[in-house]
């Protein structure tokens, strides 16, 4: 006879896929699943998806999940499930709940002009602590208003990704106060959505959802939905947190004077922060309730990982095909900013690529290149939040690229941090952190940060080697942004 385990269930809707972790709050993490879903690019820079395939790929990594357990003689009954998911993204429904047009993500850059109309009003600053720029939820509000008007009028409801799989398995439309002030269209003094921003983008503020806390549940399981999931009908679901705010959650960063490193398509430093006083990089709703994030990006950290892959590599995987390059990679730099830059300075508009390219350099060591350029990348924004927040601990770091050993050296060696992998933290531990907390079964996240196993980096002998690449790296990046300047962009 096999003995059922009550957990907690964690979805996380990513960019590029969805993962789903089951956690026993006790034991820690028992099992994950994860299925991609796809991107359209209508355009040079349209970043679109289909909402529908965020939920079919949901679907298929739970019940995928969920049979495998119980496969392995280790079946689950969840008690609770939370969410996590992709920030910014647009995402407006009709009268029916149904999408008026793909979502916009927060990578599509067609927004431009609307984003340095919208910079000229110092309400967004002065509100959310945060001023617009391309990747936020407003601009794409303000370009659809220009540009597509009919979709909007047809539009009643504006939610964010995870809320979408909110809706999908309760019925119940709601979004949480770190997703709402990622819009830019909230006031979390005023615990209300702003008419004034709201109007700035051309819209009126009831699209604007009932807000929640991260914690609260947000309704049940539906019978549609457990047919679908395999999670059963009744099970309470927590509203859940963007994915920001659920890796500093799910990575510590709240915790002992740390910060966390996410990074995923996008990568993400975060550190807590107590009021929305504008600085460098952008400030979130903290998951908890407690105080904010501070955090800056990379806006290309696993975008980068994955073109190479893609363009050079057929396909396969980059860090075998670094192996057996040098540290340093002979003088080759790869400058990580597809989607623009964030530290030194903010600047939308800048590409990088490869730097010092030479025809003896072999496809190993282009690989190593951008493992150590998108470290590199991580490296400069971790010191920025560090001098942002003040912390001094240590530098959590979770995420699919955090897999390669070679990033993690050429991190460890140039940051002024220890540096500690957790593979199982960041934002799908979080959302189970919060459907654990939000069932009662938790009483506090931290009881499950205390389970998840992690390992120290060495920087190895290299160490040197790495930090003069770095310095070689930040040089070029200062010429990217001279040759930017001169050019008028």
């Amino acid at each position: 006879m096999r003995d059922t385990t009550p957990v907690v269930l964690g979805i996380d809707l990513g960019t590029t896929g969805v993962k789903v972790v089951a956690v026993d709050v006790g034991r820690g993490v028992v099992g994950t699943e994860s299925a991609e879903h796809p991107t359209r690019h209508p355009g040079a820079d349209g970043h679109e998806q289909d909402p529908d395939r965020w939920w079919s790929a949901t679907c298929a990594a739970s019940r995928r999940l969920l049979r495998r357990l119980a496969d392995e003689g280790r079946p689950v009954v969840p008690a609770a499930v939370g969410l996590a998911g992709q920030m910014h993204s647009l995402l407006l429904l009709d009268g029916s709940t149904r999408p008026v047009r793909p979502a916009m993500t927060w990578a599509d850059r067609r927004v431009g002009a609307a984003t340095a109309r919208l910079a000229r009003s110092p309400r967004f600053e002065a509100v959310t602590g945060n001023a617009p720029v391309d990747a936020f939820t407003a601009p794409k509000l303000a370009w659809l208003a220009e540009h597509e008007p009919d979709a909007l009028a047809r539009a009643r409801h504006l939610v964010l990704a995870k809320d979408w799989l909110g809706l999908r398995l309760t019925g119940e439309l709601a979004t949480d106060p770190t997703d709402a002030l990622g819009t830019l269209l909230w006031d979390p003094a005023g615990a209300r959505w702003d008419e004034e921003l709201f109007g700035l983008c051309g819209a009126d503020a009831r699209l604007g959802v009932s807000v929640l806390a991260s914690a609260a549940v947000r309704g049940r399981v539906t019978r549609a939905a457990a047919a679908e999931t395999g999670i059963p009908e009744g099970t309470p679901v927590v509203t859940g947190a963007g994915d920001v705010s659920a890796a500093a959650m799910g990575g510590g960063a709240r915790l002992g004077g740390g910060l966390c490193l996410n990074v995923g398509t996008a990568a993400q430093v975060m550190g807590a922060a107590p009021d929305l006083r504008p600085g460098l990089g952008f400030v979130f709703g903290s998951a908890d309730g407690a105080g904010f994030v501070r955090m800056a990006s990379v806006y290309a950290a696993g975008a980068s990982v994955r073109a190479f892959e893609r363009d050079e590599l057929d396909g396969g995987a980059i860090g075998p095909a670094a192996a057996g390059a040098p540290a340093g990679a002979r003088g080759l730099s790869y400058l990580p900013y597809m989607f623009g830059i964030v530290v030194p300075r903010k600047d939308d508009t800048v590409r990088g690529g490869f730097v010092g390219s030479a025809p003896e350099h072999t496809p190993a060591e282009r690989a190593g290149a951008v493992l150590e350029g998108v470290a590199f990348a991580c490296a400069d924004v971790v010191e920025a939040v560090a001098e942002q927040t003040g912390a001094r601990g240590t530098l959590t770091v979770v995420g699919g690229v955090a897999s390669s050993p070679r990033f993690r050296a050429a991190l460890a060696a140039t940051v002024g941090l220890r540096v500690r992998h957790v593979p199982a933290a960041g934002s799908p531990l979080a959302a189970a952190m919060l459907a654990g907390t939000g069932s009662g079964l938790l009483a506090g996240p931290e009881e499950l940060l205390a389970l998840v196993p992690g390992e120290w980096v060495d920087p190895g002998p290299e160490a040197g080697e790495y930090r003069g690449a770095r310095a070689r790296f930040r040089g070029r990046v200062e010429e990217m942004l001279a040759a930017a300047a001169r050019d008028g962009r």
